[in-house]
């Protein structure tokens, strides 16, 4: 048990490691509940074995070992590459920013894995698997929506930040929305995690029914027009159901799932 405690901690410092480099000693020690000496012997063990790098006394980011394996892994996660072209016809159909975000389940997170960029010039600069929670944004939200009842409650009782614009999570408007999504097979947020942005997104289905990734767009205030959302939406519900064809899933959520 204590050599699995101890994998269990190393493993969530290389997570930390990746989300918010440049980790300092302190900040490992909160998100691993250790004592700050502790936490800085883990991570001199990683930077011996070239998983992280010490950039300043107390501050570390990941190392040459690490990029090496995640760029070998990265080549072959399917999400992505099976996703891509999907990202890429609706950023050029719509001259908006196209995303696929992946659910990280056990976490009750979620990371954006691809996106793609239209030509106009106003258009989003979004930074790739960086885990975020699962409660704010459309392609969260998508996600969320088709989780069990104990997950839903557990990702709001776990959120205690605002949105973009500053305003406190609503579990009641939380839970109205999602049945919504429930219903439509999409999400629709405003400024959940950029100001003066509109997100809409479709969920994605495993074999089970479950839901593993999102697809959609992230819209500017600016060109939002409402009249257009209803066609955007079957596009990403189209988009959505041939993407989870591709990965052997089905089209919509099933009971239990």
């Amino acid at each position: 048990m204590a050599d699995t405690g101890a994998i269990s901690r190393v493993l969530r410092l290389l997570s930390l490691l990746g989300d918010r480099a440049p980790l300092s000693t302190r900040d490992a020690a909160t998100g691993l509940g250790l004592p700050p000496s502790t936490a800085h012997r883990l991570l001199r063990r990683l930077a011996e074995g070239e998983f992280a790098t010490q950039t300043e006394p107390g501050a570390f980011i990941p190392g040459p070992e690490l990029f090496r394996i995640s760029g070998r892994l990265a080549g072959q996660d399917p999400y992505p590459r099976v996703a891509q072209p999907l990202l890429e016809a609706l950023a050029s159909r719509f001259d908006e920013t196209a995303l696929l975000a992946v659910l990280e389940r056990r976490a009750l997170r979620m990371y954006v894995a691809r996106s793609a960029a239209p030509p106009d010039p106003m258009r989003y600069v979004i930074e790739l698997n960086r885990s975020v929670p699962l409660v704010w944004g459309a392609l969260a939200r998508a996600m969320l929506a088709f989780l069990s009842a104990d997950e839903i409650a557990a990702a709001i009782a776990g959120c205690d930040m605002p949105n973009a614009s500053g305003a406190p999570l609503d579990p009641d408007e939380v839970q109205a929305d999602l049945a919504a999504i429930r219903r439509d097979l999409v999400c629709v947020t405003h400024a959940h995690r950029t100001r003066h942005s509109v997100g809409i997104a479709a969920p994605v289905f495993d074999a089970r029914g479950a839901p593993i990734c999102s697809i959609g767009l992230q819209i500017p205030d600016f060109r939002h027009d409402p009249a257009r959302m209803p066609i955007i939406a079957t596009a990403l519900r189209e988009a959505a159901a041939v993407l989870a064809q591709r990965l052997g899933g089905v089209a919509s959520a099933r009971a239990g799932a």
